[in-house]
């Protein structure tokens, strides 16, 4: 008898437990949902309010590694390690006023940034069956990013509005959401988007995993399409018996039909 949703991955005698993925994708910097004006700099009849305005652009993405599946995937169905390129693109512009006793200045200004980086990631991943072959995938991973290269312009004075950027080196934990398809007997289709939820280096301070350019936070959201390969074994069309409770079973591959 078969059980009423196959393995996504069958590991009885099938699949090898290491395989190996390529994800190619997107990137978007999502800035805050509503602007409003702060006040910037105060010091006796001297004062500085702004308001700014930040948005997000859409870059490259692109990853490839190895996974390892988990034999008894009651909380992890497999691990995957691997390596991306990672475009993050965004701008800002602002209108503000800078105030000198009764004499007001009105300031405005923008700019844009890229950010050209390499990442090791690292993910636990667990598969959720909705349908025959069909599942939402959890993942809880964790990333650093190697600056290789940037650019960043902007016509505002960057003391006054305290502009900051990430280090050449940042850590963060991620959170991935996917919806996966098998699609043949040894490729998975997983489309997914991902976000870090903590940063560790910088130091987080309140902002779920967003990221700081200009003077404006910017969240990295990665939309990516996974191509999951499986490995098949060795006679993979004859798979070898197993002892299931005292009994030999033969599994048979996806599409099997006997004669």
């Amino acid at each position: 008898m078969q059980r009423k949703r196959p393995d996504i991955i069958p590991l009885d005698g099938q699949a090898r437990r290491i395989g190996f993925y390529v994800a190619p994708g997107l990137t978007f910097t999502l800035p805050r949902f509503k602007d409003k004006e702060e006040e910037v700099y105060r010091s006796g009849d001297t004062s500085y309010t702004t308001t700014y305005d930040p948005n997000g652009r859409l870059g490259l993405y692109l990853e490839a590694g190895l996974s390892w599946y988990t034999r008894d995937p009651v909380i992890v169905d497999y691990l995957d390690l691997g390596v991306a390129y990672k475009n993050l693109r965004g701008a800002e512009k602002y209108t503000g006023q800078y105030q000198r006793a009764d004499s007001v200045a009105e300031l405005t200004a923008e700019g844009a940034f890229a950010e050209r980086m390499i990442t090791l990631h690292f993910n636990a991943n667990k598969f959720i069956p909705t349908w025959r072959y069909q599942f939402v995938q959890l993942t809880l991973g964790a990333n650093a990013d190697y600056r290789l290269g940037s650019s960043q312009d902007h016509t505002g004075d960057p003391i006054l509005n305290e502009h900051q950027f990430p280090p050449d080196l940042w850590t963060q934990l991620h959170f991935k959401l996917g919806y996966g398809f098998k699609i043949t007997g040894n490729m998975l289709l997983i489309p997914a988007i991902e976000t870090p939820i903590f940063s560790v280096l910088p130091e987080d301070g309140n902002r779920f995993g967003a990221l700081q350019w200009f003077s404006s936070n910017y969240r990295p959201l990665i939309f990516s399409v996974r191509f999951l390969f499986l490995r098949a074994r060795k006679g993979f069309d004859c798979p070898p018996p197993i002892k299931h409770k005292g009994q030999m079973k033969t599994y048979k591959q996806d599409g099997y039909h006997p004669k």
